[in-house]
């Protein structure tokens, strides 16, 4: 007879997914309870190849309903369930941006109309239209704001903007003395969860985990370190020197006026301010300007030599470690953030970065630099709280072993 515990998946300790062989062995009793227990019951069978497929079914369906189940843990859940989480505390996924190319120089006959819908694309085959429609004057040449007809992280270098794509009768050239302000792709699911751990007290004021998941939820803002003097007396914390009752923050990301913001509506009243960086920022409720102060991290280039086993002659390990790398710098992993600001950076974390980013080859050793020492080791870079760690794709180096 069947054992119906075999159907309990949801217990106590959480989703439980069956083992595969426990969920053949039930359908097989069933089988023999119906038909007897003398019953041949060997896949090459035609009830075998029944039990098997009805094996598979019930594994399927145990599986979605326990991924359907874990869209209620933040940590687990995507899409649309994720959303739905973090509306509950006033959060929301980044939107994708688009690359935006400025002062973009347009020649021609004077008089031409370049509509919105005019295309002009790189070497590189990355296409970009005008912001708005563009009228050539009477010298002959103009300049004009250009955004990238897909979005997410386009590049368009110095210079690169070149080739007229649609057929403009009187538009001659285009070009770009200005590198082009990279967008960027809807925030992942990765992200937003991280995200959302940061901003848990989203809805509170004055305590530093409020101040904090402020900052975190503007715009821009990728990661920061947070410091506040309680006492009477200018204190040296963590290496930072704060002012008597201050607080200090040292954000990356965001723009200024909107950090100043959220510090200025989340700190204790009568706080002072500490750093480099400063906004004025009208207060919504006295009208009050007041000047807030906090810090921008200084970058520490770093350089990483990655070296694989490769387990497939088809994988471009070059490539592939670079590119898994530069997502987990930027956009981080599963319980694996990137680069943040005053965290060190430890081999460790970008082999597990790369293991997980790629296929196709083994991770044998992950060494470190700064560019300034440029002297390799498998040990951590220290980083300073008003510093982050910077690595760009040229600075990966990946040996074959």
């Amino acid at each position: 007879m069947a054992d119906d515990t075999l159907y309990t998946y949801i217990d106590s300790t959480g989703v439980i997914v069956p083992d595969t062989a426990d969920i053949k062995t039930g359908v097989q009793e069933e089988w023999q309870a119906a038909l007897g227990s003398d019953i041949d019951l060997s896949d090459s069978t035609p009830q075998g190849v029944l039990i098997t497929a009805e094996t598979a079914a019930r594994k399927s369906v145990a599986i979605n309903n326990a991924a359907l189940a874990n869209q209620n843990n933040p940590n687990e859940a995507g899409g649309v369930f994720l959303d739905a989480i973090c509306a509950l505390t006033g959060l929301s996924r980044d939107k994708a941006s688009y690359t935006t190319v400025p002062g973009v120089t347009v020649t021609g006959v004077a008089g031409t109309i370049i509509p919105t819908t005019a295309v002009a694309q790189t070497a590189a085959g990355d296409q970009f239209s005008p912001a708005a429609a563009i009228t050539i004057p009477a010298g002959g040449s103009t300049s004009a704001d250009f955004v990238a007809v897909e979005a997410g992280a386009v590049p368009c270098a110095v210079g690169s903007l070149t080739q007229i794509v649609s057929a403009v009768l009187g538009w001659e050239t285009v070009t770009n003395p200005s590198a082009g302000v990279i967008g960027k792709t809807q925030q992942s699911d990765a992200s937003l969860r991280a995200k959302r751990r940061n901003t848990m007290a989203l809805q509170g004021v004055s305590m530093s985990e409020a101040i904090t998941s402020a900052l975190y939820a503007v715009d821009g803002v990728t990661s920061l370190q947070f410091r506040e003097n309680t006492t009477d007396a200018a204190a040296t914390i963590d290496g930072i020197t704060l002012a008597a009752h201050s607080v200090w923050a040292c954000v990356r990301g965001g723009a200024d006026a909107d950090v100043a913001g959220a510090l200025l509506d989340n700190k204790s009243g009568g706080c002072g301010w500490n750093g480099s960086t400063s906004a004025s920022v009208v207060d919504a409720f006295s009208g009050q300007t007041c000047t807030v102060k906090f810090d921008r991290p200084a970058e520490v280039p770093i350089m990483a030599r990655v070296t694989v086993k490769l387990l497939s002659s088809l994988t471009d390990a070059q490539s592939a470690v670079q590119n898994a790398v530069i997502a987990w710098e930027t956009e981080g992993s599963d319980g694996l953030p990137g680069l943040r600001t005053g965290v060190s950076v430890s081999p460790f974390d970008i082999s597990t970065a790369v293991a997980a980013g790629t296929t196709g080859m083994l991770v044998t050793k992950v060494e470190l630099s700064t560019v300034v020492a440029n002297s390799f080791a498998v040990a951590s870079i220290s980083i300073a709280l008003n510093q982050i760690a910077t690595l760009s794709a040229s600075n990966i180096t990946v040996v074959v072993a």
